[in-house]
């Protein structure tokens, strides 16, 4: 019985060691906007971060300096307003391809061969701010309509993964997220976002507490 207490006990001091809070700072990210989409208005104040939708899209990047092995992710978010999702049908759509919050993991890789001057500003900016080339995303979606653990392909690219992550209320409206992976992720910088451009939809959002492990 005290050999089990032991084990528990180191196995929790290593999890405590290898978890790392991402600091939500508006030094370290990058905020990229999308060419003919209202970008969504991003505040950092109180140790989070603030996004306002208004029928709009961008995205807050944190290139990693190393490519990290990551196996699970969590996050404590919150929102206020209205997101106009009715189905899963309509999520896997373009037309509903919006969420409260979305935590992306870009995952280390070759990228598609496209032309240079083929690609969108947004594209060329986001290479240019990553360390390490990536060819694939993992999306993590909190409240999506589909079932915590659910995956879908994104309606706009093969390459991006969708994941609906469980949420549990806690105190003062916020809610605890989180995501385990059955083999760790290569992972070389984070992708943040909400939106609202495809479904019309007003809100705003909140994300703090930020651990990966």
């Amino acid at each position: 019985m005290q050999g089990n207490l032991l084990l528990l006990a180191l196995l929790l001091v290593t999890a405590q060691l290898n978890a790392e809070q991402i600091v939500l700072d508006k030094d370290n990210f990058e905020h990229i906007h999308f060419k003919r989409i209202k970008p969504t208005q991003v505040r950092f104040n109180d140790d989070a971060i603030h996004f306002d939708v208004n029928k709009s899209a961008s995205f807050l990047l944190l290139a990693f300096d190393d490519i990290r092995s990551i196996r699970a992710v969590s996050f404590q978010w919150t929102a206020d307003g209205m997101l106009n999702k009715n189905s899963i049908e309509q999520e896997k759509s373009r037309k509903g391809d919006d969420a409260w919050l979305r935590v992306g993991l870009i995952i280390e890789g070759e990228p598609d061969h496209v032309p240079e001057p083929l690609l969108p500003r947004w594209v060329k900016q986001v290479r240019k701010t990553l360390k390490h080339q990536s060819g694939k995303m993992v999306y993590l979606i909190p409240d999506a309509l589909h079932t915590p653990g659910d995956t879908w392909k994104s309606p706009f690219s093969t390459d991006i993964d969708m994941i609906s992550v469980d949420s549990r209320d806690m105190d003062g409206g916020w809610k605890q997220a989180g995501y385990e992976f059955t083999n760790p992720q290569q992972v070389v910088g984070l992708w943040i976002m909400a939106d609202g451009d495809n479904t019309g939809s007003i809100f705003e959002s909140r994300l703090r507490n930020l651990v990966v492990e």
